[in-house]
């Protein structure tokens, strides 16, 4: 293989693709709640086609030059931190997308490029003159943009349900239409953590704990374990981030075996000086059999490249009919702990 490589010239290669467009669906039932059920709709793309269309710009904050984590260069005092933004050429903006349950009510979901978000500061400005109160309105607003390309429901009247049976339809100007269907899991519940035989709502890092949910038949489900940095910028350049880590697990809800589980989380040699006391927060997700087929069997599974060891789902079609894609469901349910060395 290495010797066929050498051989020709070494120069890039035109490709050229020719065939019918259709629609790429990325659908998900989300039941946790605060959590927005979704679909992400997409066309395929000719080989030559630009992947990312310009939309404008979004203004961060101003960095002062005084302040040590900013570099100024003929700067008087700052600048101002501008973010490019951009969405997907392929985007699907004008499709019907509808969502109707079992008990045949169908939920509209319509098309929201982006979320606005408010954020309010308020400064406490207030002082005293000659003995009288000056009180100054010191609030701040700052807007925020977060681009999500998405069809959601706007209404409030989708609340999905667990062990229920949903379908999708979607019909775009010019794609052939999409179906899809699945039934949502079970609620995930995780009753408790276990470590040196008690029952503890602190981990030691360096200590193997076990972790007890509630059986369930059918389903299957994956469990996470998050340290909640402090600081992102000195976590991520000390030695002690990836204390407390362990690799996912994949659980099958009604192997009785399985239950309780025995976690050995990554060897931490930091002191508490070193890493302080923090949040630990462990998820048990329960999945739906289209989500576990294409995220948890198929990105394995279905194809590899020799070259770069990297799995994929691409051209997949799993909970869904007439176009590439998917559609499942997640619940979730999580401890928030705390973890020391």
């Amino acid at each position: 293989m290495f010797s066929c490589l050498g051989v020709g010239e070494n120069s890039w290669e035109d490709l050229e693709s020719d065939y019918d467009h259709v629609l790429n669906v990325f659908g998900l039932i989300n039941l946790d709640s605060l959590q927005t059920s979704y679909v992400g709709i997409y066309r395929t793309t000719d080989l030559n086609e630009t992947s990312q269309n310009f939309v404008g710009v979004d203004t961060l904050g101003w960095c002062d030059c005084d302040n040590e984590e900013c570099y100024c260069e003929d700067q008087d005092g700052g600048y101002w931190i501008i973010d490019s933004l951009y969405e997907p050429a392929a985007l699907i903006k004008d499709a019907t997308v509808i969502v109707s349950d079992e008990a045949g009510n169908m939920y509209e979901f319509s098309f929201l490029d982006n979320v606005t978000m408010v954020d309010t500061i308020y400064f406490d400005t207030t002082f005293i003159f000659y003995g009288t109160t000056i009180e100054f309105d010191t609030t701040i607003y700052d807007t925020n943009n977060v681009r999500i390309n998405f069809y959601v429901d706007t209404s409030g009247a989708f609340n999905p349900q667990p062990n229920t049976y949903y379908e999708l339809t979607i019909n775009a100007p010019g794609f052939d239409p999409v179906s899809g269907a699945l039934t949502t899991p079970h609620l995930s519940s995780l009753d408790s953590l276990v470590q040196q035989g008690n029952s503890v709502d602190t981990v030691m890092v360096n200590d193997p704990f076990d972790i007890f949910w509630t059986s369930q038949p059918g389903v299957k489900g994956l469990l996470t374990g998050e340290v909640i940095s402090g600081n992102w910028w000195e976590d991520s350049l000390s030695s002690n981030r990836d204390c407390g880590y362990f690799d996912p697990f994949i659980i099958d809800f009604s192997d009785t075996d399985q239950n309780p589980i025995r976690v050995y989380p990554w060897i931490c040699n930091e002191t508490l000086e070193t890493f302080p006391v923090r949040d630990y927060f462990i998820r048990l997700t329960s999945m739906d059999e289209n989500y576990h087929e294409y995220f948890i069997v198929g990105e394995s599974g279905e194809y590899s490249n020799a070259l770069l060891n990297y799995p994929t789902t691409k051209g997949r079609s799993i909970g869904i009919e007439g176009g590439f894609g998917f559609f499942g469901a997640i619940a979730s349910d999580g401890l928030m702990l705390k973890i020391s060395p």
